[in-house]
C-alpha cells in the first residue's frame, strides 16, 4: 500500500513544477512528513513535536538546507499557549532540549550569534527506523506492497492457495493453480481491501455462490448439504475468525483506516 500511495504522490508531483532543494526532493519531503506525523508523537511531547515540525518546515520546505538559523523568540511567536499567548523562551528552550536529547535536532554552539541547528530527518533516527522496518514487514508479509497486483500476481495468489492447503475454503475440494478464484471476506463493495488476510481460495461453484452470500453463510450451507463435516465446518470457522482478527489488526496498525 505504501508504494501505491507514493506512486500516486509521484504522479501528482510530476504534473507540477518540482522545487529542487539541496538536501531533499519533494517526493522525499512527503515521505518524511508522513514519518514525522505518524511516529514522532509516540516519542515527543506535544510542544516538542510542534517545535520539530516548525524546524522541519523551515529546513526542508522554506530554505532547503538541513542547517538553519533561528531565534528562540521567533519560535515562540509561532507557538501559542492554551491561552493564546506566545510561548515563553524557557518553554521553547525546554522543547528544543527534548529534540536535542532525542537526537532529531543538533544544536551548534555559536557564542554571541543567532542559534544554529542541524535538523535531521525522521528516517535518520534509530527508533523511527525500527518502526518503519516493522511496518514494511507487516505490509510485505500480510498483504504485500500493492493492493492492485495481489489478485493478478501468480506468486501472491499461490501464497494464499498454499495457506488454504490447496483447497476451496468453502467446500474443501482440491484446487490447483492457476484454476482457482480468490474471494473477499469483507467485500470490496463494503470497503474491504485486497489483503491476504481478507482473501480466501475458492472453486468455481463456490465463487459463484459467494457473490450473494457471506463466507460463513456458504460454510453453513455446505455443511447442511453434506459437502463438509461438522468438524470441518468448525475448523474452517476457526480459520475464518483468525483471518478476520488479523485483518482488523492490520487496519489498526495502519492507523485505523476506514
Amino acid at each position: 500500500m505504501k508504494k501505491y500511495i507514493l506512486n500516486k504522490a509521484e504522479e501528482i508531483i510530476s504534473q507540477t513544477e518540482e522545487l529542487e532543494y539541496e538536501s531533499i526532493s519533494v517526493h522525499d519531503f512527503l515521505t518524511e512528513f508522513d514519518y514525522a506525523t505518524k511516529y514522532l508523537p509516540r516519542f515527543l511531547k506535544v510542544r516538542s513535536f510542534a517545535l520539530y515540525m516548525l524546524f522541519f518546515k523551515r529546513a526542508y520546505y522554506s530554505i532547503g538546507d538541513r542547517k538553519i538559523k533561528l531565534k528562540i523568540s521567533a519560535l515562540g511567536q509561532n507557538m501559542l499557549s492554551n491561552f493564546g499567548n506566545p510561548m515563553s523562551k524557557d518553554v521553547v528552550k525546554r522543547g528544543i532540549n527534548d529534540l536535542v536529547k532525542f537526537g532529531i535536532v543538533e544544536k551548534l554552539h555559536r557564542p554571541g550569534k543567532i542559534n544554529e541547528y542541524i535538523v535531521k530527518l525522521p528516517s535518520e533516527i534509530k527508533a523511527i527506523k525500527k518502526l518503519i522496518k516493522i511496518e514494511d514487514s507487516i505490509e510485505e508479509s500480510i498483504y504485500g506492497d500493492s493492493e492492485d497486483d495481489i489478485l493478478t500476481d501468480s506468486s501472491k495468489r499461490n501464497e494464499i492457495l498454499k495457506r488454504d492447503n490447496h483447497k476451496c475454503f468453502y467446500c474443501l475440494c482440491e484446487l490447483k493453480a492457476p484454476d482457482f478464484y480468490l474471494n473477499h471476506i469483507h467485500s470490496k463493495a463494503n470497503g474491504g481491501y485486497d489483503w491476504k488476510s481478507n482473501l480466501v481460495s475458492s472453486c468455481r461453484t463456490c465463487n459463484t455462490v459467494k457473490n450473494a452470500d457471506s463466507v460463513n453463510a456458504i460454510l453453513l450451507s455446505n455443511l447442511k448439504k453434506g459437502l463438509i463435516l461438522n468438524t470441518e465446518y468448525l475448523e474452517q470457522k476457526s480459520k475464518l475468525d483468525k483471518l478476520k482478527a488479523e485483518y482488523q489488526n492490520v487496519k489498526e496498525n495502519l492507523g485505523n483506516i476506514p
